[in-house]
């Protein structure tokens, strides 16, 4: 048996000691569609510009329009968002608009 999560649990709170092997980085390696929700732009870029793997996902913070998260939504699968807590409802109605049920369609991931 493996030590190693391959699935975020429910409801529930990660106590880890080390950075870089928690929920958020298990969302984004994983193959499920993810919004994770992020209190900060420079922790949104972290995982998004600032990448050093080619993992395609898209930070939603101010300055990315509405057109750039379904542009994004109609061209990657499956589908990892970064986004600010803030910048939620924006990219919920995007994705709406891209034909997505982001309640139904994706995972929400609240880092803190």
């Amino acid at each position: 048996m493996s030590d190693f999560l391959t699935e975020i649990p429910a409801n529930c709170l990660f106590n880890k000691k080390q950075t870089g092997c928690g929920a958020t980085e298990l969302a984004i390696r994983n193959s499920i569609p993810t919004i994770i929700a992020m209190p900060y732009v420079a922790l949104v870029k972290n995982k998004t510009i600032y990448r050093k793997d080619d993992i395609s996902v898209l930070g939603v913070y101010e300055g990315i329009q509405e057109q750039d998260i379904i542009d994004y939504a109609k061209s990657h699968s499956p589908l990892k968002i970064a986004v600010t807590y803030d910048s939620l409802p924006r990219t919920i109605r995007a994705l709406e608009s891209a034909g997505f049920n982001p309640y139904k369609d994706l995972f929400l991931l609240v880092d803190e």
